[in-house]
């Protein structure tokens, strides 16, 4: 009998938890390049489209996966820029903290007559934020419903 008054509760308090959770709507990451003459300059942002502001950088050459061959921050834009010295695949990890990471791999091909980029690894942004954390939503309930129920069963 007290299984039946705890589930609108229960439901009442996940909904309210759901919709005033702000926060989940960065769970994901992407980013852009942005042309420029000799750099390659990237942005990066949150499935919400905030930009991952400060986020940390590391840039892997081609001739060493081990060692960075810079590092550093994104600006206030979640912007970065390095200049490669080397044609080849260059890796690119940024994180974002919390969790939110994103690698992606950059090729040059040609750095004597401008740069040739080849952008390996480009994530699908994540716009159905929303519809996710609505679905997440209604899988929660609905669980937390079953598991009251099994719960109701046990004591019985």
């Amino acid at each position: 009998m007290a299984a039946h008054k705890t589930i609108p509760t229960v439901i009442l308090i996940t909904v309210g938890i759901i919709l005033y959770c702000n926060t989940a709507r960065a769970h994901g990451v992407s980013y852009e390049l942005l042309e420029s003459p000799k750099t390659i300059t990237f942005k990066t942002v949150f499935s919400s489209g905030e930009p991952i502001s400060y986020g940390e950088v590391l840039i892997y050459s081609p001739e060493n996966s081990e060692v960075e061959y810079q590092n550093g921050r994104t600006d206030k834009l979640g912007q970065f820029s390095f200049l490669p010295d080397k044609n080849g695949k260059w890796k690119i990890e940024v994180n974002g903290g919390m969790g939110h990471k994103i690698i992606f791999d950059v090729v040059i091909a040609d750095l004597s007559g401008g740069n040739i980029i080849e952008v390996q690894n480009k994530p699908s942004p994540l716009k159905s934020s929303l519809y996710m954390r609505i679905a997440l939503g209604i899988s929660l309930i609905f669980n937390m419903f079953l598991a009251s129920r099994l719960i109701g069963r046990k004591k019985q």
